[in-house]
Parts: C-alpha cells; structure tokens; sequence
C-alpha cells in the first residue's frame, strides 16, 4: 500500500509566505514572481512534474519544522544557505530576527542557531552556522541593518569588525528619566549611532527633535554619531565615518585579509543593487572601490596577484605566498 507524500512550501515561496520583511527589493527583485517550490522529506525517488520544483530531503528530523504545509523560518534559512551568498544570508537572518513596523521577530536568533546545530548533514548548513555568528535581534529598519554590517562584519567579509555593537538599545537619561532608543550602540564607550532616515529625518520638526534628543544624550557623557544614506554610499564619505566611529571605541582599522576587497565590494552592491547579483570573483575589484584604511594598499598588492592567477588559470588551485 503506497503512503501519499505530503509536500511542503519551502525556499524563497517560504520567505513570501512568512512575509519577510524586505525580501523584494532588498533580496530578491522587486518586481519578480516568485514561483512556488516544495520539499518532500524522503530519501526515495519522486517524480518531479514539469513546471514545479520539487526538492527531497532525506535528514531525519527536518520534517518537524514545518507548519501548515509551509517549511518554518529556522529551516528556510538553511535552504536558503544553499542558494544565497553569505552576505544576503547575513542580512536575511537580520529581516528574520528584525522588529520592523513595532512587530516582534518572527524568529529568534536561537530558534535558527538550535535548527542548523541539530540538522547535521544539510546543504548549506556550514555557511548558516557562519552568518549566525554576526546576526543579531532588534534591527528596525533595512538601513540599520546594512549600517551594523559595515560596522560589524570581520575585514574578511568587507566590515570594519567593530564587535561590541548592540541594536535599539534602551538609554534611560538620569537627569530627565527620558527613554531613548539607539539605533546601534556600543556600551563600554557610550557611543550611540544613529541612521538618519530621508522619510523621518527631512522636516524641522523631526530635525529639531533629533537636536534636542543628542543634546540630552551628550549632557550625559554618551557619544552621538549621526549616519546619512551617502556616508555609506560614498567610499570616502564611509572612510571618514567608520575610521572616526573606529577611534571613538578604541579600535585602530588596519586590514590584513585577502579577501577584504571582494567582502567589502559585495556590501556595497547590497546597499546599492538591492536584489541584484553581487559580483563574482571573476570580476576585479579595482583600488578605488574600497575605502583606503591602513594596511589596504600592501593587501590589494596580494588581492591583485592573486586574482591575476585565477582570472589567467581558473581550473588551478589558488595557493599564495605570503607578501615579503
């Protein structure tokens, strides 16, 4: 007797189901339709109709994380490490864990880091376990969550690894007992940063307040960094902003990693392309696309090398000396 097979909502029709936020536009183009796709939890051979996509998946214990015929997010976000770079994984996993439009999460940080430990064997899962290192719960806007990207990722992913940073942190002035909500803070320093948003931050009213909000912050020794779109638009508006946001927290940016230049090029291409494809390793990434931080003209000296090797023998292994 055959037992019918239940199929599941799984993928990217998932992420629409779930309703993501930012997912046209900021993952996937805004004006696609995004087509349905099913998973069946079986280690047989099914018959895949033309038309529809239809994946199988053989790990035990997969099956429980689903809901209404619909995959959850914990396990979405591994099937999505099969198909997404690190970056947009990263800044999908900030979407998922976000509190956009004063809503709580639709997941927890947790839920997703329990979900990838516990399915051994899934496609994906060792760049899931990566990016749940630098994702963090409380991001309200999608400009907030590049902002803490930049500021956040390691310089081998293209970020200025400033680690101590917390989102919409609660700041309780003493002297006034005013509560205050910091976009990015760093505790040990004080510092609050703040994202000025073009739709909320172009009137006198919301420009007198903001004035008045750092005022009060700063007559209680907190530090207040005001961040525009062209800041982290503009390669050397970004290199005056994050090498002072680097001296106020004590850190000195200095990069010594290879692939800085590739990391640090596909953040950009998130924050200006949107859904579009970042570029791949067989484009170059040329000197004046990377803000000029110490150590960066001795490492794009390697980057160079190195990518000449690959971009003249691609079917060769990369193996590099260390610079002189």
């Amino acid at each position: 007797m055959n037992t019918k097979l239940e199929k599941y909502l799984c993928g990217r029709a998932a992420l629409e189901y779930w309703q993501v936020p930012n997912l046209k536009g900021g993952l996937e183009p805004s004006d696609v339709a995004i087509p349905e796709e099913h998973v069946i939890f079986t280690d047989q051979t099914v018959y895949r109709p033309q038309g529809i996509i239809l994946h199988t998946c053989r790990i035990k214990g997969a099956e429980k994380y689903t809901q209404d015929g619909v995959c959850t997010l914990p396990l979405v976000f591994l099937q999505m490490a099969n198909e997404y770079s690190i970056h947009k994984l990263i800044f999908l996993g900030l979407q998922i864990c976000s509190y956009q439009q004063s809503q709580r999460p639709l997941c927890s940080k947790k839920e997703l880091a329990s979900c990838a430990k516990e399915l051994c064997g899934h496609r994906g899962r060792r760049k899931a376990l990566r990016a749940l290192r630098y994702i963090e719960e409380g991001s309200r806007s999608p400009m907030e969550s590049y902002l803490y990207m930049f500021l956040r990722l390691p310089n081998a992913l293209g970020g200025c690894g400033i680690t101590t940073l917390q989102f919409n942190t609660r700041i309780t002035t003493k002297k006034t007992g005013k509560l205050y909500y910091a976009d990015l803070y760093v505790p040990s320093h004080k510092l609050i940063i703040e994202y000025d948003s073009r739709d909320f931050h172009n009137n006198e009213k919301s420009f007198s307040r903001d004035k008045i909000r750092a005022t009060s912050l700063s007559a209680e020794g907190y530090q207040v960094v005001s961040v525009c779109f062209e800041q982290l638009a503009k390669i050397h508006h970004f290199e005056t902003l994050a090498l002072d946001i680097a001296s106020r927290v004590g850190k000195k940016i200095r990069i010594r990693a290879r692939k800085f230049f590739e990391g640090f090029t596909a953040l950009m291409d998130l924050l200006l392309q949107g859904a579009k494809a970042c570029r791949t390793r067989a484009q170059k990434v040329l000197f004046h696309e990377v803000p000029k931080f110490s150590g960066v003209r001795k490492v794009y000296d390697i980057y160079e090398i190195a990518w000449n090797k690959l971009h003249n023998y691609p079917k060769r292994s990369l193996l590099l000396t260390r610079a002189p």
